[in-house]
């Protein structure tokens, strides 16, 4: 009996954001800085209820966000303005963002090569978590 009831809530949970998508949406761009240089923006809209955790939030906590590009895992910096506060679901204190989250980082690139990788993050409403899920990018420039 509990053993359905577990199932039947992880269904509606899956089905649910399978069908209405998830509460963060992705966008990526490039900006040009110079001759040389261009900057990937990635930029992260997080429905109301539902928050979006910082690549620097403490290692006891959520899984935090984390960008490889080209196979290289590195760090963005981080744009938006970051909540920091105790979390009672993780029992440690969080970096958070509600909203947007937007993340920047400068590349030296020629002409005609591309950006590629994926973003991991972890999002959470205050009572659930989804699991983490990666979201790919291919920007050529």
């Amino acid at each position: 009996m509990y053993l359905s009831i577990i199932f039947s809530t992880i269904f509606s949970v899956f089905n649910f954001f399978g069908e209405k998508g998830s509460p963060v949406t992705w966008t990526f761009e490039t900006k040009k800085v110079d001759d040389h240089n261009i900057e990937l923006i990635a930029t992260a809209s997080i429905q109301k209820t539902w928050v979006l955790y910082s690549q620097f939030t403490d290692d006891n906590g959520p899984i935090p966000t984390s960008f490889v590009v080209n196979n290289i895992e590195m760090k963005f910096d981080e744009k938006s303005k970051a909540i920091k506060e105790f979390d009672s679901m993780f029992d440690v204190e969080v970096i958070k963002f509600k909203e947007k989250a937007i993340f920047t980082k400068t590349f030296t690139i020629k002409k005609g090569e591309s950006l590629s990788g994926y973003v991991t993050y972890m999002t959470c409403d205050g009572e659930k978590c989804l699991p983490p899920t990666d979201v790919t990018f291919d920007l050529k420039y």
